[in-house]
């Protein structure tokens, strides 16, 4: 078993510069058991995602914050703040809230899944954790939110244009009037 990146030392760098988003997704794993992360990250990893990992709630607001990545792994019942808690805090941030939340946990009752997508999560897939299920589900959702964001994008541009053409013509109708 390989051995799972030690969570302080990915908190320990400055993460937007080291982060390669370019040439692949980021992916924050949150589950407190070990050799889940482990199974998970070295599946991720195998596949060209950049990994990071948290082992508490705590930790993984932090990451989700300071990394902001393309999606959330997040494991529903950890001790302290439980996974319901972590979503709806990451729903609650504006820096945050796009971010598509997978909820992976033993629990299969109608109502943890109910909750699960009530606290904000968009999708559920129920251990011991299948990697290539997981990585498919991903890509669902990692779809989605780049359509989601470049459609984003095109509205602020569309927007910006819109008040630069307002302000390019209130600019020329001063000139006018000040001409006179």
């Amino acid at each position: 078993m390989s051995r799972v990146p030690d969570a302080g030392q990915t908190l320990g760098r400055k993460l937007d510069h080291t982060l390669d988003r370019a040439n692949s997704d980021v992916v924050l794993i949150v589950d407190d058991v070990p050799d889940n992360l482990s199974v998970l990250h070295d599946a991720l990893d195998e596949s060209g995602y950049t990994v990071l990992v948290a082992t508490s709630g705590e930790a993984a607001l932090q990451r989700a914050q300071q990394a902001l990545p393309d999606i959330v792994l997040l494991d529903a019942m950890m001790p302290g703040m439980d996974g319901f808690e972590v979503a709806k805090r990451l729903k609650a941030m504006p820096e945050t809230a796009h971010i598509p939340i997978i909820f992976m946990t033993g629990l299969t009752e109608t109502e943890y899944l109910v909750a699960a997508l009530e606290a904000g999560g968009v999708d559920y897939v129920t251990k011991p954790i299948k990697p290539k299920e997981v990585m498919a589900r991903m890509g669902v959702h990692l779809q989605g939110a780049r359509r989601a964001r470049q459609e984003a994008r095109q509205a602020g541009q569309a927007r910006s244009s819109a008040g630069c053409l307002w302000l390019c013509q209130h600019h020329r109708a001063h000139e006018r009037r000040s001409r006179l």
